[in-house]
């Protein structure tokens, strides 16, 4: 069937040619009984998905276990695309794509659901990242709303903010459809919005009217009794944390990574002391399933392998790699990650074991301010928070051994005045056999950003591999 009258009908009164949408494969479907408007979506010449619109009603469906990709995907293969000379529209809904394609912009997409998969992995990006890469810049067409900015800047992360313009919407104007129908379908106020499109800020001197709304600031809660009053992971910032050797650093970002991927946070771990096996996933294990690191039930292990399998990324050095991992080999990765994985944590541990190469006549001072300069604009341009685990000096054997701070890291007070975030991690009591008595003290909250310094004592329970409030795991034995 082709596009049945009542559908015709429905496109022309949003301004819509029939005509247009026949071309790109628009038909109407009988399903259960109704008749839907189908949407084909065509990824290298085929047919993988299909939205449906039931136009009597805002219901839509598309094929069961169908990949997403991108609406007019093949667009993309053009050789002025592909040769980077001809910008690409990207907006939040099919109708949309057509009033932009019928006012003359034919190189423009869709995504397949909206804002509804901000927060997911954006598979539709993934697919196509072999060519997304070769364009050279896109303008993002989201809707003028709350969702459609949290799109917007999901996007600009995963393209890369240096290519992204953004659409500085009228007061009043939602999307490109809306803008074309106000405008008593004259699509001159659209080529307007198009032509004036702004690039997004990375860096230089702006005005306030070039920066777009942001999308509310997230954090993400740690999920650790009393900590996440004090501190949470928030992406484009830089969190340092230090603490002595076996002093709980890595109990304590095992119970977090393990914490934030059981809420269905996407992290990379970049970890050049810890084992990935067997030691980083067995405490993953137990932190996720809430057992002892050499009990953990085998008949759970699958559950907890799960979720890793679908929330870890390890950036690890390949022993067949003849070059060290630096920083910007790191970053690389990490970025990679973003766009393939939806990473909103990157997690380093430890600084020192990375490979730091320092330019000619530069200082281990002024090295170490460019890598955290490099680190925290990774960070602000792909929406990721970093966490950097960071050795302090040896302390004096002659004194009584006091929790270390930020400034105490070895090489630099940059680590210290350029993170957002500090934690320390100290166990006080380490001598005494059994005490797990751990004081976390949160030494830095930049400000302007969500939670307070300050400190609290936990006692890690390695039956549970969880913290407790001091005076129940003091009460236990712990």
């Amino acid at each position: 069937m082709s596009i049945h009258d009542k559908h015709k009908e429905w496109l022309s009164a949003r301004g819509i040619d029939p005509v247009l949408a026949e071309k790109f494969g628009l038909k109407t479907e009988s399903r259960n009984g109704a008749n839907w408007l189908a949407v084909p979506y065509v990824e290298r010449g085929s047919v993988v998905n299909h939205k449906y619109r039931m136009t009597t009603e805002k219901r839509h469906m598309m094929d069961g276990g169908a990949p997403l990709c991108l609406w007019n995907h093949d667009v993309l293969l053009r050789p002025e695309v592909q040769s980077g000379e001809a910008p690409v529209i990207i907006t939040e809904g099919e109708w949309d794509a057509l009033t932009v394609i019928q006012a003359g912009f034919d190189r423009c997409l869709s995504v397949p659901n909206g804002a509804s998969g901000v927060d997911a992995k954006l598979e539709y990006i993934d697919r196509a990242k072999d060519l997304l890469r070769n364009v050279k810049s896109f303008i993002l067409a989201t809707d003028n709303d709350e969702p459609g900015r949290a799109l917007q800047q999901e996007l600009a992360r995963r393209l890369g903010p240096a290519r992204c313009k953004f659409i500085d919407w009228p007061a009043g104007i939602k999307d490109m459809n809306e803008a074309y129908e106000s405008n008593g379908f004259d699509p001159s106020l659209m080529i307007k919005l198009i032509d004036g499109a702004k690039p997004y800020p990375v860096q230089g001197l702006y005005r306030m009217g070039d920066i777009p709304e942001p999308a509310p600031l997230k954090s993400y809660a740690l999920g650790i009794p009393g900590l996440s009053d004090l501190i949470s992971v928030v992406p484009g910032t830089l969190t340092v944390m230090t603490g002595y050797p076996g002093h709980g650093k890595t109990s304590l970002s095992m119970v977090i990574l393990a914490n934030l991927m059981k809420s269905g946070m996407s992290v990379a771990v970049a970890s050049f002391e810890t084992l990935a096996k067997p030691v980083m996933q067995r405490r993953l294990r137990a932190s996720i399933l809430g057992c002892g690191e050499f009990n953990i039930p085998p008949q759970r292990a699958a559950e907890a392998d799960r979720i890793i399998d679908e929330r870890l990324v390890m950036i690890m050095q390949s022993v067949e790699e003849e070059e060290e991992m630096d920083i910007d080999h790191l970053l690389d990765l990490a970025a990679g990650a973003v766009i393939r994985d939806g990473i909103r944590l990157l997690f380093i541990d430890p600084w020192n074991e990375i490979e730091h190469t320092r330019r000619k006549d530069e200082s281990e001072t002024e090295y170490i301010g460019r890598a955290i300069r490099a680190i925290k604009r990774f960070a602000r341009d792909y929406e990721v928070a970093v966490w950097l685990v960071a050795h302090p000096a040896k302390p004096d054997p002659t004194r009584k051994l006091t929790a270390p701070g930020l400034s105490s890291i070895s090489g630099s007070a940059n680590f210290a005045n350029k993170a957002d975030y500090g934690i320390v991690s100290h166990r006080p009591n380490k001598a005494v056999e059994g005490d797990n008595t751990t004081s976390i003290e949160v030494t830095k909250v930049r400000m302007g950003l969500p939670g307070k310094e300050g400190a609290l004592v936990l006692a890690y329970d390695w039956r549970t591999s969880s913290y407790l409030p001091n005076d129940i795991g003091s009460g236990l034995g712990v």
